[in-house]
């Protein structure tokens, strides 16, 4: 009875043994976490004060310095339209910065200055009307496109002429042939232009405005002024 009683219980222990199971932890399925978007909206936001700090520090040049921050304005975007001018007609030679610099300094002398004193004046004939749209805004944009284009196309045709060592010969050969398909061209974009900028924007902006315009026509005016010496550098 003793030895069936041991032989019972060893029969007990083992299989109590085989039915134990270890309790192993569960894995929980591991979940990405995505990247925290903090240091971009810090950017972001960064930016966004950089560009609202630099816009109102030209406002406040503007009323300090008009003239001056007209000058220089239209000096770095009329270099800026040469520059996009040269990348889209050399593509791949050398980088011409004197040509540039020359359409800065047109910018500069020239451009930011001449329509800075043209728009005083224009206001000063013709004030400004509460209504945008007006017979006077008309006027305005006749004498604008009609007069005031044509003079300084002229001037803008013989500055290049001189300082490019062509001489009033040339610039004068140049009016008499190309003068009236460059006005055509002109008012297919700056009639328009000028609607918007007289009926629009603020006096103080309108040269800021006529130069990001100017941008893209400088980029027609460097490539057509520069065409013949393209054709001597390749022969």
């Amino acid at each position: 009875a003793a030895e069936l009683a041991a032989m019972l219980a060893l029969l007990c222990a083992g299989l109590a043994a085989l039915s134990f199971t270890p309790q192993v932890p569960l894995l929980r399925p591991t979940i990405p976490v995505r990247p925290r978007r903090t240091a971009s909206i810090s950017l972001d936001v960064s930016l966004g004060e950089s560009a609202a700090a630099l816009w109102s520090s030209y406002n406040v040049a503007l009323v300090a310095h008009p003239l001056t921050t007209k000058a220089i304005t239209a000096g770095v975007i009329i270099g800026a339209g040469d520059s996009a001018a040269q990348l889209v007609e050399r593509r791949g030679t050398t980088f011409d910065v004197v040509r540039a610099l020359r359409w800065a300094f047109f910018g500069l002398v020239l451009q930011g200055p001449w329509n800075h004193y043209f728009y005083q004046l224009l206001d000063g004939v013709l004030p400004p009307t509460p209504s945008p749209f007006t017979l006077r805004t008309l006027e305005k944009v006749g004498i604008d496109q009609f007069i005031q284009a044509p003079i300084f196309t002229i001037i803008i045709l013989v500055f290049f002429a001189v300082v490019e060592g062509k001489g009033l010969e040339f610039a004068m050969n140049q009016i008499k042939t190309e003068l009236p398909s460059i006005l055509v061209k002109n008012w297919s974009v700056f009639l328009p232009a000028t609607v918007i900028n007289i009926s629009f924007c603020p006096p103080e902006l309108r040269v800021l405005f006529l130069n990001c315009v100017f941008f893209g026509w400088v980029i027609y005016l460097s490539l057509f002024l520069n065409q013949g010496s393209e054709v001597e550098e390749g022969r």
